[in-house]
């Protein structure tokens, strides 16, 4: 919500606007840093008491597979959050192409490592559509092009996981599944990318330069 209102005030659109890189902008952006890393504690500290309850009163609702917010687990899971975000924004990877991999090298259950990294991606890839609406860059046309066809993969996909394992009583599909998926996220975005990146080429742009955050 914070990068959205930055976003709109530097897009000029509203009654208020603030130049992008200025003062008021910076101010904007460190009081931003200062709201998420707030929300963060408040959640650490939630679930951290939550946890403490249910290990006290006899392991009430817990499952050897859930991830005890302490220790080690608990820099993990921070550690994850902030740099498979990071990555994943500096990239343009899907988040799910990080965090998946990683929760299931932690011994997140593949179904609930997948509902997980979708959790996860929905709100930044709303936040990120919102902005591109703001500067007019959003090709609604194509975008709900998009999303149709993967509201039908995703429903075909889930409705097949739950035939697969109710079958077989496995979720190793749901791992092969994941697996492949990164492989070729792996694979295709350089590949793309390199594509691109020859195409501004041949059209003289200096592809080695890079530019202000300004």
């Amino acid at each position: 919500m914070c990068l959205i209102i930055q976003s709109l005030l530097r897009s000029g659109k509203g009654s208020f606007s603030i130049e992008k890189c200025s003062a008021g902008d910076w101010v904007f952006f460190t009081g931003f840093i200062i709201v998420m890393l707030s929300i963060v504690y408040i959640a650490v500290k939630n679930n951290a008491s939550e946890q403490a309850l249910k290990i006290k009163y006899g392991n009430v609702n817990l499952v050897p597979s859930d991830l005890v917010f302490e220790g080690k687990v608990l820099r993990n899971v921070l550690a994850l959050g902030f740099g498979g975000g990071w990555v994943a924004g500096a990239l343009g990877l899907g988040g799910g192409v990080i965090f998946n991999p990683l929760l299931l090298a932690m011994g997140v259950p593949p179904k609930v490592s997948s509902a997980t990294g979708m959790y996860i991606i929905t709100f930044s890839k709303i936040a990120t559509c919102l902005i591109y609406l703001l500067y007019g860059l959003l090709m609604m046309d194509y975008g709900l092009w998009i999303a149709f066809w993967s509201s039908i993969g995703a429903i075909i996909g889930l409705k097949g996981a739950n035939w697969y394992m109710e079958k077989f009583g496995k979720q190793s599909i749901i791992v092969l599944c994941l697996t492949f998926i990164m492989i070729v996220s792996t694979i295709g975005v350089p590949f793309f990318g390199a594509l691109d990146l020859k195409k501004k080429a041949e059209n003289g742009e200096n592809i080695k330069a890079f530019g202000s955050i300004c």
